[in-house]
């Protein structure tokens, strides 16, 4: 059965002319049937079942590079115009279930990519020989909250939704954050506080979220680990600003830079530096000993990025944007 719905959004604010070349591909050896071509459909091409074929690279390897805009895509690898067709489970760690469909799901910001390549109907995480748990940082931003509060908290899926159960450390500044260990699946989730007291409330189709049986929520792949960043109540994982861990203050110039990132501490030793892209991926591991590092962004393509920076005194995340 075709999908019909389609979930486009302007990630950041980045340009909707600005494309990245993303190379899919599908390994089918395993596939027991009769095919004449393999497909990528979804959301990038209005579920066609003809618009994306793939080539036959040989030992059952068929891919296919396409220009993607900035934004988010459900997809899957289909057969012959639909006479086949990936099927998953929900909580499956490569997909997205919206709106009672589970379909792959990707980020494209501003950079290529060359996806890994999965078995038909099947995620890589599950065959690539890393399992879980995976040390997942969640960090939210509470300064624009209007009422008042006590302790804010994470409750999803993988907690049983249970109120007060993963609440999370105040970092100062209205930054919290907390540290879970996950198992690779797909969660949804949500920020709360003071055991249901409060909630983030979303409508349907706000970014980064998915509706299932009338509730819309957050949603996150658990595929390794990872650190996110989010504002309260806004849909996207957005950055956090700069800010006062305890007794540490910390600053990061040019921000935006083309070249490189000035990292300071007035008042204590950093000792590391994580650099993650928006998709949660460590890009960069910064040695550092001393109060200042300087972090050159070759490599790096244009966009946002975090910075777990780790002191003496604890650890926070700034964001660093990459002109």
């Amino acid at each position: 059965m075709k999908q019909i719905y389609i979930f486009l959004f302007c990630l950041f604010g980045a340009s909707v002319n600005a494309q990245s070349d993303i190379t899919f591909s599908v390994d089918m050896s395993g596939y027991s049937g009769s095919f004449t071509t393999v497909y990528v459909s979804g959301s990038l091409n209005g579920w066609s079942g003809t618009d994306n074929p793939m080539t036959d690279m040989g030992s059952g390897i068929w891919q296919v590079t396409l220009p993607l805009a900035d934004g988010t895509y459900d997809y899957k690898f289909t057969i012959d115009d639909w006479t086949d067709q990936e099927n998953f489970s929900a909580g499956a760690v490569c997909t997205t279930t919206n709106g009672g469909f589970t379909n792959r799901f990707l980020e494209v910001a501003g950079s290529d990519m060359n996806l890994s390549t999965p078995n038909f109907a099947v995620c890589y995480e599950d065959t690539d020989g890393i399992n879980g748990p995976h040390d997942v940082t969640f960090i939210v931003d509470m300064s624009g909250y209007g009422g008042s509060y006590t302790t804010p908290e994470i409750n999803g899926t993988f907690n049983g939704w249970c109120g007060g159960c993963n609440v999370l450390v105040d970092q100062g500044n209205g930054i919290w954050s907390v540290t879970l260990p996950l198992t690779e699946e797909q969660i949804e989730f949500k920020f709360a506080h003071d055991s249901w007291a409060g909630q983030e409330n979303f409508t349907e189709g706000t970014p980064y979220t998915v509706t299932n049986g009338g509730f819309t929520n957050r949603f996150l792949q658990i595929d390794g680990d990872k650190t996110v960043s989010y504002v309260w109540e806004q849909g996207a994982a957005l950055s956090i600003k700069d800010v006062t861990l305890n007794d540490v203050s910390l600053s990061v110039y040019p921000n935006p830079t083309g070249s490189s990132w000035n990292v300071e501490s007035s008042t204590a030793s950093i000792n590391s530096i994580e650099v993650f892209d928006i998709l949660g991926k460590q890009v960069l591991l910064v040695p550092v000993s001393g109060n200042s590092v300087i972090i050159s962004s070759d490599g790096l393509g244009s966009g946002i990025y975090l910075a777990k920076i780790n002191t003496d005194f604890g650890a926070t995340t700034m964001k660093l944007i990459k002109e």
